[in-house]
């Protein structure tokens, strides 16, 4: 299967800044040469963009949308090629545009499932967050729970119903989002029960029969922090590497992983930040040959 690749180098609609470099920082530590040398045919990078004449001073919601446009434009078009689209994103927020971008491609009714890897439940409104941090509201917002300008200028055409999203490596949860996912039907599987195989595995294969394609999100604050010791994020009793790798493992075999992510990486910081680059390096590498099929477009 052909890997066509993707990066939104921002934070929030700033470009390069924080962890908006750490997209280019994986792209310098070789990730291309090493995906290529264990045999993928990967292609691209292609970076999504936005137009400086548009960004609105003050308005960061309405610039990340018109950034998640461009974003969907590209994943569109990987997706239209037959390839699986793997995207490097700074943080959550560009989640929203990978999505508009899958349904551009497959048609606003096809069944999208989610499955979101993160320490956090990303799953905050303006009314339930303490900090208002944006990074803190993409499952929301992709679910129709807020943020109507930024995903009406993404472009997402359909709000992603909560039967068909997962929230798995939980383990940080404020107490509002805590009550606001229980009026749902969101399914989270807490970063424990990921170390029990079949459970987990349970839960994807039922998500997969729901839908016809699944979107894999990856927040890699969802690894322990002595993995990732730059986090801007970090959440103790987090995954190893393996067991990272082994979630992912489990979503891409069902063969029907149309587009994964992997945001939040902090290259900076000197020595910390290289050992995440490196952490991130060795996750990749073990998942993703378990990528050996992605669905056809259904449009």
């Amino acid at each position: 299967m052909k890997i066509d690749l993707v990066t939104v180098p921002y934070r929030y609609d700033e470009r390069g800044e924080g962890l908006g470099a750490g997209p280019d920082a994986l792209l310098a530590a070789g990730l291309v040469e090493k995906l290529q040398a264990s045999g993928r045919d990967v292609a691209g990078p292609r970076e999504a963009c936005l137009d400086p004449a548009q960004r609105e001073k003050g308005r960061t919601a309405p610039n990340i949308g018109r950034l998640g446009a461009d974003t969907a434009r590209h994943v569109a078009d990987c997706r239209r090629s037959g390839a699986g689209v793997l995207v490097l994103a700074g943080d959550d927020t560009a989640a929203i545009g990978v999505v508009s971008g899958l349904q551009q491609a497959d048609g606003a009714g096809t069944p999208i499932g989610i499955v979101w890897v993160d320490a956090h439940g990303d799953f905050n409104t303006p009314e339930t967050s303490f900090s208002g941090i944006l990074a803190g509201m993409p499952v929301a917002i992709l679910a129709g729970l807020a943020g109507p300008l930024w995903r009406e200028a993404a472009g997402l055409a359909a709000p992603i119903p909560t039967d068909r999203i997962v929230l798995a490596g939980t383990r940080d949860l404020d107490e509002k989002e805590t009550e606001l996912l229980r009026s749902t039907e969101v399914r989270v599987v807490h970063a424990g029960d990921l170390r029990v195989p079949d459970r987990f595995a349970g839960v994807i294969a039922w998500l997969a029969r729901r839908c016809s394609l699944l979107y894999l999100h990856v927040d890699l604050d969802v690894l322990d922090p002595r993995f990732v010791p730059s986090a801007s994020t970090p959440s103790a009793n987090g995954l190893t590497i393996d067991e990272l790798a082994a979630t992912m493992t489990t979503v891409l075999e069902t063969g029907k992983v149309a587009a994964m992510a992997v945001t939040s990486l902090n290259p900076g910081a000197g020595a910390r930040g290289q050992r995440s680059v490196a952490s991130t390096l060795k996750v990749l590498e073990a998942a993703l040959p378990a990528w050996t099929e992605a669905p056809a477009t259904q449009s």
